[in-house]
């Protein structure tokens, strides 16, 4: 019996591993059938046995392994202990003493560790320490081959212990299996640690070279003693969610911190681990196989804390004695690019968990240790500036530079600049070495990529973006050393603005060559890395916060006027000057730093300009007008119109120049209105700069609106709508008009007199509405001329126009806003049938109802909102009745439909937020249709244009399901009176939801399905057709679950959802019980399930009420527990 199964297991498994062109797909199918049956054999330890012993295909040996691993899962409760003995010990001997491959040996190795823990769930531990001592004598005595397989042995005993949360695998609930890890933690988790460093206090007695196999047996000491320093530490008292999202990290290749108890003190405080662990390193540094884990193993012991280091003596005699070994270390090597990541790590875990303890350290310690951390900086500054210029995609001077800014931060940020001196040379080192690496000779050391077209393209991530962590730091640096910084910054600006000045003189008389063209290109990205590190000191980033002038900036100026080496007529004086670019004012040495570099970025819109309107233009950069761009925004957010009660104190120069009401500001707002006019103007095909050039002009006209009066009324604003009006229909890239009438728009809600604003829109409006009205009044010509290329040219630019007056409507606007744009609205329905075959146009008509939606309907009153959801809905019955026969495979075809159902979806989503979210006015109006009416028919309409194909786009799915959910939470009632062909089409998204899109997906259905079924039994509509209808949900999660198809992450949100599936379809719930009991041949087994299935619900009263929901929830996890140990569901 036995032979002729391992022949058929042989057969099999070579058909299994034939090459494709030599088996048909139905004999693979059979043979994986052939396995998959032979899993499943009851009680197959003997076969099992016999199979290893006999058989010498590997395949089949693996497959034999496996099958081991599933039965001791299953059965584990019913085998003796002598026949659990008797396999582990037959297990071990078999793999120590056959020879086998890696894969077969790995996975008996697992099965071993397996039992192992089981026992050890039993006995406390006391198997697993003899096991441990056998192994430890195997790799003090025996031979190289049999050391590496102990070493195997414990590896995979730890990985047994390791996680927990995803661990139910081997038929135990998660309490046991963290009670487990906590106990293997407390014993032989220390022993593994100490048997470790003793084994590598014998290694460094040697000195390199080392015969291969003591680095071979070296290199699995590392790995061992690393998975120690790297195992998840877990608090007990953390709640089970939170060890799920702390294993997830750990799992995700970040190491945790090394957070120990006082209970490793002997073993990690002794005095000789950290020479020990230091002098590894240095031995084995050029082994690249050992050097990674010993350097692990240093930054874990850089990062040490919890109760083990919980008194201020321990720390500091831990840390002093870390630093002094470091110091060493790094200041007697030098370090390769691929141990640059390692130590900058080391630097950046010490920062975090010991940066208090470093300032109470002797002086001459913090300022050794900081001069090392200086050197290092600059060292791998100088190391990423090179690996830049390389063809080298390997980046790890790149990322340990980054790690060692990242550290600098926390430094300048505790260390008070008063408190260390030594900060300030610091800083100087390190500000000089990142200017002098990104400037090219021979002002710095910065080197031309070799084979690299000078040519600025329309890269994914531009260099504000790239090295924008970089950037801020460098700012901060900047910031603690301004009387440094800044006239480095404004002497780099001027000489470069003379310099870019002859090279225009230079073109205007004659052609560059090759050479003259080189220095240019370098002149240019010089100019605009000097611009970047400018906007970054003067600036802070202030994403979601009001920006401010910086504390350090604004008590520099007030220091410069302070001393009289800056006066405000002085700086205002400079400020004038910024239009003539040949004459240096003579006040220049007594105006303020910072308004000097504002005057020398504004010089050199000037001579951008010159050299456009002298037909230059096109030798100009466009990297460099769009970093110009970028730092008025970020300055004039900052510095313009600064409101002063933000401050404690304020600088006088800074105020007097550009505050509120002054001359200076006025002349600054119309002299960059005048370069954004410029910009347009000359350089409308460079996207990326018109984009930046829009993001200015929003940012000038959003600042403090009430201070902006200045702006609105301004001559060059009005030159500038005059401009746009100019500009041919599809004469801007993409998305550039949409911002112009955005800032348009938002430029009026400055104007607080009802008159004035009316007359400012009749002005910018009223010229779109002719536009419109002569397109679609006439329909007849319309329907003749629609698909002339002008046409579509002049529909996309009024789309493009519509879109921007609703992105740019504010509370105070958009009554006026949505008088305009209403009778246009309704008009689209009609439009978008013309073009149904026009994609560019479908997605704008339904981006505009999307924006209206999410900008203006919280402010509209009942009868404009009653308007708006009637629009939308005729222009989304139109598409869909467009589209309903069009949907096809094709990959083109299936993208433009995601992008319009994605648009659909959010459109409809933004309308359901006005029952959320109701700013608008108390009117007399009835409410007749609400926000979930719209949304619900407009779902009716796209429902079934949802086909599987495109639900696998993850961000459609996800909206789609999401809005499900939305709806559900709201207005659950609403769903249940849904017509029942939509209501049974929503169940069947639900149902593919559950099983088709993944986790997130998988958990918004869940999530439906729970909210719907506690509605109902709230409600008492058990015997309703709806409620009915959701009937199948219940065996259908209940089989999801127990066959293993719901992600572990979600078990718990399936528990509730069954709870809540049970209080509605309680006699559903135990016809279903006792169907899989009886369905159930063994009758042990059939035993256990009903056990199994009494204890779920044991004494969990099904009333929905939270308390018993979270009882039947804990229950659910030991149900699950055990039942998947025993039970087999197909």
């Amino acid at each position: 019996m036995t032979e002729n199964l391992i022949s058929e297991l042989e057969s099999a498994a070579a058909i299994i591993m034939a090459p494709p062109n030599l088996v048909t797909n139905e004999q693979r199918h059979n043979a994986e059938y052939v396995f998959l049956n032979f899993r499943k054999c009851k009680s197959p330890f003997a076969i099992c046995r016999q199979i290893l012993d006999n058989c010498q295909v590997h395949y089949v040996l693996f497959e034999a392994a496996e099958t081991l691993k599933s039965a001791l899962i299953r059965e584990w409760s019913f085998l003796l202990d002598s026949d659990k003995f008797s396999l582990r010990q037959y297990l071990m001997h078999y793999v120590t003493t056959k020879q086998i491959p890696p894969f077969v040996r790995d996975r008996i190795l697992q099965v071993i560790a397996i039992m192992v823990k089981r026992a050890s769930v039993d006995d406390g531990g006391r198997d697993r320490s003899n096991i441990l001592q056998e192994v430890e004598n195997i790799i003090l005595n025996a031979e190289a081959e049999k050391k590496i397989l102990g070493f195997n042995i414990i590896s995979n005993l730890m990985q047994e212990y390791a996680s927990t949360v995803k661990s139910t695998d081997v038929g135990l609930p998660w309490e046991v299996h963290f009670k487990a890890k906590k106990q293997f933690e407390s014993t032989d988790l220390k022993r593994i640690f100490q048997f470790c460093v003793q084994l590598l206090s014998e290694v460094v007695k040697n000195d390199p070279p080392y015969p291969e196999n003591v680095s071979e047996l070296t290199r699995y000491i590392l790995k061992v003693t690393e998975n120690v320093l790297t195992w998840g530490y877990i608090s007990p008292l953390l709640p089970k969610r939170l060890i799920g999202i702390y294993e997830s990290v750990y799992e995700a290749d970040q190491a945790p911190a090394l957070r120990l108890s006082d209970s490793w003190s002997e073993l990690i405080l002794s005095p000789q681990l950290l020479p020990l662990m230091f002098q590894v390193f240095w031995k084995v540094k050029d082994y690249d196989g050992l050097s990674h884990h010993a350097l692990t193993c240093l930054v874990q012991l850089a990062s040490l804390n919890g109760t083990i280091v919980s008194t201020d003596n321990i720390r500091l005699e831990y840390l002093k004695s870390y630093m002094e070994n470091f110091s060493k270390l790094v200041s007697s090597v030098t370090i390769k690019n691929k141990e640059s990541l390692g130590v900058s790590n080391i630097v950046k875990k010490m920062i975090v968990f010991f940066i208090n303890d470093i300032q109470r350290l002797p002086t001459q310690l913090q300022d050794s240790y900081l001069d090392e951390l200086t050197r290092l900086t600059c060292s791998f500054c100088k190391g990423a500036a090179m690996e830049d210029m390389s063809s080298d995609e390997e980046r790890y001077y790149n990322d340990a530079f980054d790690n060692m800014m990242e550290a600098w931060i926390s430094i300048l940020q505790e260390y008070s600049t008063n408190s260390n001196g030594n900060i300030h040379e610091c800083a100087v080192q390190i500000f000089n070495t990142y200017l002098q690496f990104h400037l090219a000779p021979p002002d710095g050391s910065r080197q031309n990529h070799e084979n690299e077209p000078q040519e600025i393209e329309d890269n994914e991530d531009i260099d504000r973006i790239s090295f924008k962590d970089q950037l801020q730091t460098i700012g901060m640096f900047g910031r603690i050393i301004p009387s440094h910084a800044l006239p480095i910054i404004y002497k780099l600006l001027e000489m470069s603005t003379e310099k870019l000045k002859m090279s225009l003189q230079l073109m205007e008389s004659r052609a560059m060559n090759i050479s003259e063209s080189a220095n240019l290109d370098n002149l240019f990205e010089d100019i605009h890395w000097v611009i970047l590190i400018a906007g970054h000191i003067l600036c802070m980033d202030s994403d979601g916060e009001t920006p401010m002038i910086p504390s350090e900036m604004m008590q520099y100026s007030i220091e410069q006027l302070r001393q009289g080496a800056a006066t405000l007529d002085a700086s205002l004086a400079v400020l004038a000057s910024s239009h003539q670019i040949n004459n240096v004012p003579p006040e220049i040495e007594r105006c303020d730093h910072i308004v000097r570099i504002i005057s020398d970025v504004l010089k050199l819109c000037v001579v951008e300009n010159s050299a456009a309107e002298a037909k230059l233009g096109h030798f100009m950069s466009p990297e460099v007008s769009s970093t110009i761009m970028w730092f008025l925004k970020r300055w004039c957010l900052s510095y313009l119109l600064p409101v002063e009660n933000y401050y404690q104190e304020v600088s006088p120069v800074l105020v007097g120049a550009v505050g509120k009401d002054t001359e200076g500001a006025i002349f600054v707002v119309n002299f960059i209105l005048d370069k954004i006019y410029s910009n347009i103007c000359h350089f409308h095909s460079e996207p990326i700069l018109l984009r930046d050039t829009v993001d200015l002009l929003t940012a000038l006209v959003c600042i403090k609106q009430k201070q902006s009066l200045c702006i609105v009324k301004s001559k060059s604003l009005w030159n500038l709508i005059t401009l746009q009006e100019k500009l041919a229909p599809g004469g801007l890239p993409p998305n550039i008009r949409r911002d112009l009438f955005k800032s348009f728009v938002l430029a009026g809600v400055a104007l607080r007199d009802m008159q004035e604003l009316n007359g400012y829109f009749d002005q910018i409006l009223s010229p779109l509405k002719v536009r419109f009205d002569n397109l679609v009044t006439q329909e007849g010509t319309f329907r003749a001329n629609y698909h002339k290329e002008e046409v579509q040219k002049e529909v996309i630019d009024i789309l493009e126009s519509f879109i921007g007056i609703a992105k740019g409507s504010h509370m105070t606007t958009v009554q006026i806003l949505f008088q305009f744009l209403a009778p246009m609205l309704a008009e689209l329905p009609k439009i978008l049938t013309f073009y149904n075959n026009y994609q560019i146009i479908v997605q704008l008509i339904l981006e505009l109802f999307g924006q209206c939606a999410k900008n203006m309907l919280c402010y509209l009153c009942q009868l404009d909102s009653k308007k708006l959801y009637e629009s939308t809905l005729a222009t989304v019955q139109a598409y869909a009745k467009c589209n309903s026969n069009k949907f096809s495979g094709e990959t083109l075809a299936e993208e433009n439909s995601f992008q319009d159902l994605a648009l659909i979806l959010d459109l409809l989503t933004f309308i359901l937020s006005k029952d959320c979210i109701d700013l608008c006015p108390i009117d007399e109006e009835v409410v007749t249709v609400t926000a979930s009416d719209v949304s619900l028919f407009g779902l009716n309409f796209i429902m079934p244009l949802m086909t599987v194909d495109l639900l696998k786009y993850p961000s459609l799915c996800s909206q789609y399901y999401r809005l499900l959910v939305l709806i559900n939470d709201i207005y659950p009632e609403k769903i249940c009176n849904l017509p029942q062909n939509l209501f049974q089409q929503l169940l069947s998204s639900i149902e593919l939801g559950l099983t088709q899109f993944g986790s997130d997906v998988a958990q918004a259905s869940l999530d439906f399905v729970q909210g719907m079924s506690s509605y109902f039994f709230r409600n008492s509509l058990q015997q309703s057709p709806i409620c009915q209808a959701m009937k199948p949900f219940l065996k259908l999660i209940l089989d999801l679950t127990l066959s293993h198809q719901i992600n572990s992450d979600l078990m718990s949100s399936a528990s509730t959802c069954i709870y809540a599936l049970i209080c509605c379809y309680e006699e559903e719930y135990r016809g279903l019980v006792d169907r899989l009991i009886k369905s159930q041949v063994d009758p042990l087994i059939a035993d256990r399930l009903a056990a199994a299935f009494h204890n779920l619900t044991l004494n969990v009263a099904m009333n929905g009420e939270r308390q018993p929901k979270l009882k039947f929830r804990d229950n659910f996890d030991k149900f699950i527990a055990n039942v998947q140990g025993f039970l087999l569901v197909k």
